[in-house]
């Protein structure tokens, strides 16, 4: 093997690490806690599934200001203060006495989630794989569903026999040992200055003169705009198996099909978006999105069928990502950073918006269908996008 090759195995395997600690242990294993944290406190699940909001909004605001800092601080620098904050504020979580407390970590914990989550990973990879990173972030984004599926039954024997405040020392340590060290030393390769918009400072001015295509600019914001309308759905498909008819625990089916198959589609989409490029393996997984709404709509009465259904539908989690950086970042390449910033932004904000609309439709209606509808015209209306991307010139 030779040294470059080496050096790019170990960048990815500490890539593999931050995001299976960021997205894998943060995002989506916190909503173990709901439940005991709501026991101890006295207080109801909504309350405490607040923490997770208030993290996703930090995250979506914080992007803005790790954009801009990437500029002028070196990046492992700013993913090892991210790694710091995170840790230090969960194991402050198993301390805390009141539920409002918890919502003002959270900010804390958000912001720091954000510094070595999507952007900084794919600025690293992509500096250190150039034109084919896109099969590299998809190895990576795929620990975060591994990481998931390891801890999450760790977790739940942990939390049920020696409470909530154990759980959460837990994953402070797992994050303090894992990730500190793994982002203090994954570094961009030297020529990769002009990547992340931080090089020399003729470099920075020419940045800021760069200007985005207003078409182009239309269509890095409209996909995630779309993309929010689809992954909206996500977290409702356990009560969806339930009004069909179908138990408790095909609803936990569900559940675990739907984070195998997220970590699975995401190698998938690498691998092809490293050969007919990101926009078009995107419009791939948006018409396999139509098809699973269509099962999902008409083969009700099938178990198989919904298994089926729930297990396409991760695919579109490749999009926000593997397909939007990497899109961004043929279109807008030297204002990746702020560019991606305002996409993750949209994403986010909307998930919560439609996971929201989505709720309240289903409980005015009875049924999920009309929500499939939305999510399948979403993704047509996406998928026509995504064309118009790979028709677009780079920035």
């Amino acid at each position: 093997m030779s040294d470059l090759k080496r050096k790019q195995t170990i960048v990815l395997i500490k890539c593999c690490i931050l995001v299976a600690c960021s997205i894998g242990l943060i995002d989506n294993c916190i909503g173990i806690f709901y439940t005991p944290v709501s026991e101890a406190l006295g207080a109801g699940r909504g309350r405490v599934a607040a923490i997770a909001t208030i993290i996703s909004i930090s995250q979506a605001f914080g992007g803005q200001a790790v954009a801009r800092i990437i500029k002028k601080v070196p990046i492992n620098l700013v993913m090892c203060a991210g790694t710091v904050m995170t840790s230090a504020g969960l194991f402050l979580f198993s301390f805390l006495p009141r539920l409002e407390h918890f919502y003002v970590i959270a900010v804390i914990i958000g912001l720091g989630d954000i510094c070595y989550k999507n952007m900084t990973i794919s600025i690293v990879l992509r500096s250190w794989f150039g034109e084919k990173t896109a099969s590299r972030l998809g190895i990576a984004m795929a620990f975060s569903g591994l990481a998931a599926a390891v801890m999450s039954p760790i977790l739940g024997t942990i939390i049920s026999s020696s409470g909530y405040r154990a759980g959460f020392r837990l994953l402070a340590l797992l994050i303090a040992v894992l990730s500190i060290p793994a982002a203090y030393t994954c570094r961009t390769r030297d020529d990769s200055a002009a990547l992340r918009g931080s090089g020399s400072k003729a470099e920075g001015k020419d940045a800021v003169r760069t200007v985005i295509p207003a078409g182009s600019m239309a269509v890095m914001l409209l996909i995630p705009a779309f993309v929010a309308g689809i992954i909206g759905m996500n977290t409702h498909f356990s009560s969806y198996a339930v009004t069909l008819g179908y138990s408790l625990s095909f609803g936990a089916t569900v559940v675990s099909f739907q984070s195998i198959f997220n970590s699975v589609w995401k190698l998938v989409f690498g691998v092809i978006a490293d050969r007919i490029g990101a926009a078009r393996t995107c419009m791939v997984y948006l018409v396999m999105i139509v098809f699973s709404c269509v099962i999902l709509m008409t083969m009700t009465q099938s178990p198989a069928a919904i298994l089926a259904g729930v297990s396409i539908f991760p695919a579109v989690f490749s999009i926000p990502t593997i397909g939007i950086p990497t899109i961004v970042q043929n279109m807008a390449k030297e204002r990746y950073g702020e560019v991606y910033a305002t996409a993750n932004m949209i994403t986010t904000l909307g998930y919560a918006a439609f996971t929201s609309l989505y709720g309240t439709i289903s409980d005015r209606a009875g049924v999920y269908i009309p929500c499939l509808l939305i999510v399948a015209v979403c993704a047509v209306l996406c998928a026509a996008v995504c064309y118009a991307a790979g028709r677009q010139k780079k920035a």
